[in-house]
């Protein structure tokens, strides 16, 4: 049973996490998505899909990475199969994930220049 509950803390933990994370992000990204003529823009070009599956590919890099190297270390559920990311690995998922997310506003660049 004691278990069960440090299962469900750390579940909270994530949720909590991603939670404000995509809640500030959404918030960036509407102001983002009106400054560049609204979601229409996006919708008729026919790169919403890419649009966002791209940033939501980014975010969820960057809170993997958040999550193993910080929030993991003061878990109560040990794992041994899964410590914190070597700094390789790290620096390898931070820049897949700033890339993604920089992938995304370079195509509502290209959509609001063209269009």
């Amino acid at each position: 049973m004691r278990q069960t509950g440090y299962w469900l803390w750390e579940f909270s933990k994530l949720v909590s996490v991603l939670f404000i994370m995509l809640f500030a992000y959404s918030m960036l990204n509407a102001l983002l998505l009106e400054l560049a003529g609204g979601v229409e823009q996006l919708e008729e070009s026919g790169l919403f899909s890419v649009f966002f599956l791209l940033q939501t590919a980014g975010i969820l890099f960057l809170v993997t990475v958040y999550y193993r190297n910080r929030l993991q270390k003061y878990s109560k559920i040990k794992i041994s199969s899964q410590g914190p990311l070597s700094p390789k690995w790290t620096r390898r998922m931070i820049s897949l994930g700033l890339a993604a997310i920089g992938a995304s506003y370079v195509i509502l660049i290209m959509i609001v220049w063209i269009g």
